[in-house]
């Protein structure tokens, strides 16, 4: 795939249109937008939750202010239009509700980041294996099935919850050890793991898994979009990502991205 295919792929940009008439130096522009977001974030999330801890709501306005020309600049548009909305109703709206905001909005500019990284990552170690090539296996008794393995019942309940009409089957287990012990006998078409667990974590499971000679695409859990973090989670497998905390939508697009 080309960076433009890549950049196409990304959800959260609505570039569709604008990318057919971009030539490459606007491209390369562009990507330089998206790269500084991406290496901002961490600062920009620290400026909004320490304005909001601290009740600075005239601070905190600007500084959302702030992200919203950014992703108007990186052409993000859906989410400069949540952000929008809040700064019209922030002068009204309780600190609860302001804090629930903040959480969620959050978790979308990881997500978004975590995509960024996903697509130069991809460029910069030429990998082109597809959807369709990773997904590995035939379903076990004509149903698809899900590994889920997180050491937080309450995740693990959201995504039943999330994937309870789809027709996948979903297998939840608390931790690296009982995911080895089912793959003995079992052969998953996806794996969720979340990143941080005691004994064995995210990185460890997954390298586990593919000396077992799984070869299904790994989803990773994380609520955290650093490059650093994000680049450890690819070069151990990673095909996506889910970020937390997340909606029901979003975990059914991400997972119906590979099954």
């Amino acid at each position: 795939m080309t960076v433009r295919e890549r950049l196409l792929d990304i959800p959260e940009l609505n570039i569709a249109e604008i990318l057919i008439q971009m030539r490459d130096i606007q491209l390369d522009e562009y990507i330089e937008s998206l790269n500084s977001f991406v290496e901002n974030l961490s600062a920009r999330e620290r400026e909004l939750k320490d304005s909001f801890s601290a009740k600075d709501y005239y601070t905190f306005s600007k500084y959302l202010v702030a992200f919203k020309d950014t992703l108007i600049d990186i052409h993000a548009d859906e989410l400069a239009e949540e952000c929008q909305k809040q700064i019209n109703n922030l002068s009204s709206a309780k600190h609860e509700k302001v804090e629930a905001f903040l959480t969620y909005f959050l978790s979308l500019m990881a997500m978004l980041s975590i995509d960024i990284q996903m697509a130069a990552y991809h460029d910069e170690n030429n990998t082109e294996c597809s959807i369709q090539e990773l997904s590995g296996f035939e379903p076990e008794d004509g149903q698809k099935s899900i590994l889920a393995v997180d050491d937080h019942a309450f995740f693990l309940d959201t995504l039943k919850q999330s994937l309870q009409d789809t027709g996948h089957k979903l297998i939840c287990v608390r931790s690296g050890a009982e995911a080895l012990k089912y793959l003995q006998k079992h052969n998953p078409n996806l794996f969720i793991l979340d990143i941080e667990m005691p004994e064995m974590n995210g990185y460890e499971l997954a390298r586990n898994i593919r000396e077992q000679g799984k070869q299904a695409p790994i989803i990773f859990l994380t609520g955290n979009a650093t490059p650093e973090y994000v680049n450890k989670a690819l070069q151990a497998g990673a095909a996506d990502f889910i970020v937390k905390p997340a909606t029901k939508k979003y975990v059914i697009e991400r997972v119906n991205r590979f099954i």
